[in-house]
């Protein structure tokens, strides 16, 4: 379904609005909204996910990652093929199944960026699988405590892009995007951020650092989260990139 515009209905709950998806508005829509709807038919829209306070859906994953449990794991470091290599060296996969050992006492949120990807709610994945989204690294993910008891956690997944499936950074429409350069001609700051059209996935990440941890939608990708309750993030344009935290 080609979605056309976005239409916002105010939260008061919430810094940010929803955005409710909506089919080619009528010509008593299309007057008030003229500039957003022409905006959206000459760029097509993409969104990305913005941090939202709720209980249980901390901004920080403290907790260590690991194939195996092992008493006093919590205490040490990250430093397993799959996580981190030296400059030049290879990344190993993931592995099929990773355990999260953290001191927090239960998860409600249904994604968030952290160990370098994100951790997404089975609630999330379900909708995540059945999308365009190229090449993707999946974990199920155990959730423990430091003393290798079960967590209050539901079902997780990690789910990671590695560097060389992110897109191009010439992904980026340049002309409708506010971005601030530094004099190599690196990225130094977005503060609006609108891709080509000619995108032909529902899920991507861009490889460039300024852009690390975020993950972006389409339209169609944004709809179909926007129909189910999901907690932790909410749905917010590209173009805001710079008035949010990440998710």
């Amino acid at each position: 379904m080609l979605i056309l515009y976005q239409r916002r209905r105010q939260n008061n709950k919430s810094s940010h609005s929803n955005v409710v998806f909506e089919r080619k508005p009528s010509q008593e829509e299309y007057e008030p909204n003229r500039q957003l709807v022409d905006f959206a038919n000459e760029v097509q829209m993409h969104y990305t996910l913005a941090m939202k306070k709720e209980k249980y859906c901390p901004s920080f994953i403290d907790g260590v990652l690991n194939e195996v449990f092992y008493a006093g794991i919590y205490d040490e470091g990250m430093g397993e093929s799959w996580y981190y290599v030296e400059p030049g060296e290879t990344l190993a996969s993931l592995p099929a199944k990773l355990i999260l050992v953290t001191k927090d006492k239960k998860y409600d949120f249904d994604f968030r960026s952290a160990f370098g990807g994100h951790i997404i709610s089975e609630h999330f994945f379900s909708i995540f699988e059945t999308l365009s989204k190229g090449n993707w690294e999946i974990a199920k993910l155990d959730i423990v405590t430091p003393k290798g008891e079960k967590s209050g956690a539901s079902n997780y997944y990690f789910i990671r892009q590695r560097a060389e499936h992110r897109e191009s950074i010439e992904i980026i429409d340049r002309s409708n995007s506010n971005i601030d350069y530094r004099k190599t001609g690196e990225i130094k700051h977005i503060a609006s951020l609108a891709v080509k059209p000619d995108v032909d996935k529902d899920v991507f990440s861009i490889r460039d650092t300024s852009l690390l941890g975020y993950i972006f939608f389409s339209a169609y990708a944004a709809e179909m989260l926007q129909k189910i309750e999901l907690k932790g993030f909410e749905i917010v344009d590209s173009r805001e990139i710079g008035k949010i935290g990440r998710a």
